[in-house]
């Protein structure tokens, strides 16, 4: 009898299944699927990686200014509730026609050529798909730290002589901290999401331009292998945010 396993290789035309780690080749690029996907991956990656630092360090940065000065706390929601609101094609625009055809300071898209620095052709698309993200760490940063200055533990610290600094990043923003981490698991998916207009618009290499090009192209290998990494970091990084979560609330273990 046969074999009737559907991931068995087909000896005779010399063809494998599905379920032998063969995602096929693309049509668009003629080029095995898992070739192109890693070097876009990768793109990817750095800008993300630069994007979501960027946002986190000032988004938390003016969170915690506005809880601890409440005088500045209007001036700092009216700045998240403006980057939230604004379409991110249309900032990458605006950028463009500043920096780029106006100054001439930048390069307007694409990726430097290999053995070159690259930093010159982040800078724009790391601004793109950060600023949004800032805004929404500013907002939930302000919310937490606000929070947390009204637990008992701060009383019980500022009551042993801890000073401000001490009390703020000593004690609230660890307790802060958790829910942004959370926030910042949960929108993995979603900065994934925003790489595909951010690269598509300044037309840099990475699996968000690929995603596009391949939808656009019909090209169903390489679309359906994209999407299922992007599924993919999407689960990852909810899965590094409950670890951390775990990790700096003890009540959770």
């Amino acid at each position: 009898m046969g074999s009737t396993n559907p991931c068995s290789a087909d000896t005779s035309r010399g063809r494998r299944r599905c379920c032998g780690g063969d995602f096929g080749f693309s049509r668009l690029f003629a080029q095995p699927v898992a070739a192109l996907l890693w070097p876009a991956l990768l793109s990817t990656l750095v800008l993300l990686g630069w994007a979501v630092g960027l946002a986190a360090c000032l988004g938390v940065g003016l969170g915690v200014v506005a809880a601890l000065r409440p005088r500045l706390s209007p001036a700092v929601q009216g700045l998240a509730l403006l980057a939230q609101a604004m379409p991110g094609f249309w900032l990458g625009i605006m950028l463009i026609i500043l920096f780029a055809v106006w100054l001439g300071w930048l390069p307007a898209g694409g990726a430097a050529e290999e053995g070159q620095g690259d930093w010159r052709f982040l800078l724009l698309p790391v601004a793109t798909l950060g600023f949004g993200q800032m805004a929404a760490y500013a907002r939930h940063a302000a919310a937490a730290m606000q929070g947390a200055l009204g637990g008992p533990w701060i009383r019980s610290a500022r009551a042993r002589g801890a000073s401000e600094m001490q009390v703020a990043f000593g004690h609230a923003l660890p307790n802060a901290a958790v829910p942004l981490l959370v926030l910042l698991g949960l929108d993995a998916g979603a900065l994934v999401s925003g790489a595909v207009i951010t690269e598509t618009l300044f037309a840099r290499p990475g699996m968000g331009k690929l995603i596009f090009d391949a939808i656009m192209g019909n090209d169903y290998n390489l679309a359906l292998l994209a999407l299922l990494v992007v599924a993919v970091v999407t689960m990852l990084g909810s899965l590094a945010a409950d670890l951390a979560q775990r990790a700096l609330d003890p009540r959770l273990r």
